[in-house]
């Protein structure tokens, strides 16, 4: 069975904290046990945290508590183009902070829960602009390494941190409480890899109930509280993503795309398409071919993570963009 990624992430330059620049095509969901703030640099994408999809552009800025299922992709129907490339995926700069960072000043740290969130619901511009400012300019230090950049990024990131505090709802939970949370994320890891693995197939939520030990409406009511969709239309959005991917593909029919993507009725298909997008899956595959670029049928790299002169280039673009 395919397994939901557990991210581990290690600490090469600071303890506790590190920068990311990131060109994501798709991310697929994952979790780890550190909070992340993530910059959209360039481009249009597609967040999804928990059970809540966000549009997401350039220079947006979200918290994504720890511990919380997540996943990135692009906008399939943008043509913002993001590098020399010509591709269209976003541009990410991610801070993952350890939710034991400065532990020995603000212990509550280790027992927070953030609301995550999209960072200008709870800040006014201005400290949307100064939490932005903040994070690009430690991501700067940390990757050209400057003078003192330990003490001036742990700086910027304990300002970013306070920030959330003072404006983002959060709670402060026992040990008892935070242990029953990990096993409540331990159920959707089990969930969601055993749909990853048969959305395929005419994956049914019975099996789903058994394998967690719940009637089949105890299941269904639970799945709808933790992912904030029913379980069919959880495993038809996979579906359909499964559709997007297989698309670009001109060898395969839209039957195949159909059957190969688990929709057992091409016509069910068709209304899903209709649903999500306005308009038929061979209409969507008309415009791929007259409004994108060409897009490679195999495609291997869906995640770049960017060198140090590439992070520090697509920094300082960003900043000129936005003084």
């Amino acid at each position: 069975m395919k397994q939901l990624d557990i991210e581990l992430i290690r600490y090469e330059k600071l303890k506790h904290v590190k920068f990311l620049v990131n060109r994501i095509q798709q991310r697929k969901e994952h979790i780890h046990n550190e909070f992340e703030i993530f910059v959209v640099l360039k481009g249009e994408g597609i967040a999804k945290i928990k059970s809540h999809t966000y549009d997401i552009k350039e220079g947006d800025v979200y918290l994504i508590n720890s511990g919380e299922v997540h996943s990135y992709a692009r906008n399939p129907n943008s043509n913002i183009v993001v590098d020399r490339n010509n591709d269209s995926s976003p541009l990410f700069l991610f801070a993952q902070i350890s939710n034991h960072c400065l532990r020995e000043y603000f212990p509550q740290i280790r027992t927070t829960v953030f609301n995550s969130c999209n960072l200008a619901d709870y800040l006014n511009e201005d400290e949307r602009k100064e939490v932005v400012r903040l994070l690009v300019e430690s991501a700067k230090l940390y990757f050209l390494e400057s003078s003192y950049y330990p003490l001036r990024v742990l700086s910027n990131v304990s300002r970013v941190l306070t920030r959330c505090y003072e404006k983002v709802p959060y709670e402060i939970i026992s040990e008892a409480q935070k242990n029953n949370l990990k096993q409540k994320n331990l159920r959707i890891e089990r969930i969601i890899s055993y749909i990853d693995a048969n959305f395929e197939t005419q994956i049914r939520l019975q099996d789903l109930a058994e394998q967690e030990n719940l009637s089949p409406t105890h299941f269904s009511h639970l799945f709808t509280s933790l992912f904030g969709v029913t379980f069919q239309d959880y495993v038809n959005i996979k579906r359909m993503e499964q559709c997007i991917r297989l698309m670009p593909n001109k060898e395969k029919t839209l039957l195949e795309i159909s059957y190969e993507s688990g929709f057992s009725d091409p016509k069910y298909m068709n209304r899903m398409f209709i649903k999500h997008f306005g308009y038929t899956p061979k209409e969507y595959r008309r415009r791929i071919g007259a409004e994108q670029v060409e897009i490679k049928q195999v495609i291997h790299e869906t995640e770049t993570i960017y060198n140090v002169a590439d992070s520090i280039g697509a920094l300082t673009d960003f900043e000129k963009r936005h003084d």
